[in-house]
């Protein structure tokens, strides 16, 4: 049932309900049910042919809509948290779920709740409150909308968003006291193993830009010896080959890491996704039987869809599979550089014990590729451990899946 909130003018719907709407490629909306209709205060005939932007509300941030105008307009699904108003002037918040269809673009929103909701307000306040300020574009006010998002751990708004959906999926299934979902359980994990993956990615390339100069050194100081800085010369050359070599595998090493983690982020939307339009096509059919409304049409678009971003949910968890194992190969040539490095650092403490005039500098040098050797050596530890929880977490999903529908469990606690 609706009600009022007297002290903020918020209209609250259930959060068993869903609604959505399906435009055209114009935006101009075509169909709804019930629940958008009723949750909106519009009459049938003041919504069909009206561009959707009937119910936006000025508080969201222009930034909003055009990361959701540029993501489906590629023929990707997005999601995203909207304050909407309605006709009385009242508003109510939704996480809305935009998939492109033949023709326009399908809306499937539910009733927002976790932990993320008030950040999101917030945020959304800040950069409203710049938009009205300036006359920033709305590609500005998307970079601004990133950067506000990035100190809760998102660096990407693909990353936002499929933690929020499966956030707010997780909030209603306690909301309607439903078991758990295991599956965003497990999609959660992998998102806590992809960070591990990026940020010790990061710190080895860190580290390899802290000691670039190491090689130079090592000739400057072969170079002083003279003839007896042979065997010092052959470190260098060394070294600067195993340095070479991991500059041009370092891009590749962190792209491979990227990858990973967006290819979760993608298989974690789509399953959410898959599972939201599933309830979206149950409580749509209920509905019909009640009151009797046209929908045929509706109703084959939404089983289409659903079984659609089923097949694509699927697809996902296999291509976080091989991408997986892809960044594992990865991981096997900057560990037999890794190798390469302690290899040299010994040959460098052979010679330090025999040129005393540059003992001192030439055991710094030896100390800071310890300690850069340390630190790759750490990372590629914590790297293979995420990686191993990633192809688990996973393969895991498939199997729960069955192949098939992702995000299914439903029964009662």
């Amino acid at each position: 049932m609706t009600r009022e909130h007297a002290e903020s003018g918020e209209i609250v719907f259930g959060f068993g309900e869903l609604f959505f709407s399906r435009t055209d490629a114009h935006g101009m909306i075509q169909f709804g049910n019930s629940v958008f209709q009723r949750v909106s205060v519009y009459e049938w005939d003041e919504l069909l042919g009206k561009p959707h932007k009937i119910v936006r509300h000025p508080d969201t941030p222009r930034a909003v809509f055009r990361a959701l105008w540029d993501t489906i307009k590629q023929g990707a699904p997005v999601g995203a948290y909207v304050k909407n108003r309605a006709k009385d002037g009242r508003f109510y918040w939704v996480f809305a779920v935009v998939t492109p269809i033949q023709g326009g673009y399908l809306s499937v929103r539910l009733r927002p709740s976790s932990a993320l909701l008030p950040m999101v307000k917030q945020i959304y306040a800040e950069v409203t409150a710049a938009e009205r300020g300036s006359a920033c574009t709305p590609a500005e006010s998307l970079a601004l909308l990133g950067q506000k998002l990035s100190p809760l751990g998102f660096t990407e708004y693909a990353s936002f968003m499929a933690a929020a959906l499966g956030a707010e999926l997780a909030a209603r299934d306690a909301h309607l006291r439903v078991l758990k979902d295991p599956a965003i359980a497990r999609f959660q994990q992998l998102a806590v193993a992809a960070r591990t993956l990026l940020e010790q990615a990061a710190k080895i390339s860190t580290a390899y830009l802290a000691n670039d100069n190491v090689p130079f050194n090592f000739r400057v100081l072969a170079s002083q010896l003279g003839p007896e800085g042979a065997a010092i010369g052959v470190i260098s050359s060394n070294y600067s080959m195993l340095s070479n070599e991991m500059k041009s595998l370092l891009d590749q090493f962190v792209s491979s890491a990227e990858g990973v983690s967006r290819t979760i982020d993608q298989g974690f939307f789509l399953s959410c996704t898959a599972r939201i339009q599933r309830e979206m096509l149950s409580n749509f059919i209920a509905e019909r039987a009640v009151n009797d409304r046209s929908g045929d049409q509706e109703t084959e678009l939404l089983e289409v869809q659903q079984r659609e971003y089923a097949e694509r949910a699927v697809a996902g968890l296999r291509d976080i599979v091989k991408k997986a194992e892809g960044f594992r190969v990865a991981c096997e040539d900057m560990n037999r550089l890794a190798a390469g490095l302690e290899v040299t650092r010994i040959m460098g403490k052979v010679e330090c014990s025999r040129h005393i005039l540059v003992k001192d500098r030439l055991g710094e040098l030896l100390s800071n590729l310890e300690n850069f050797q340390k630190t790759v050596a750490a990372a590629l530890k914590e790297i293979d451990v995420g990686n191993q929880r990633v192809k688990i977490e996973a393969a895991g999903l498939l199997g729960y899946s069955g192949g098939g529908a992702t995000l299914a469990p439903r029964a009662l606690a």
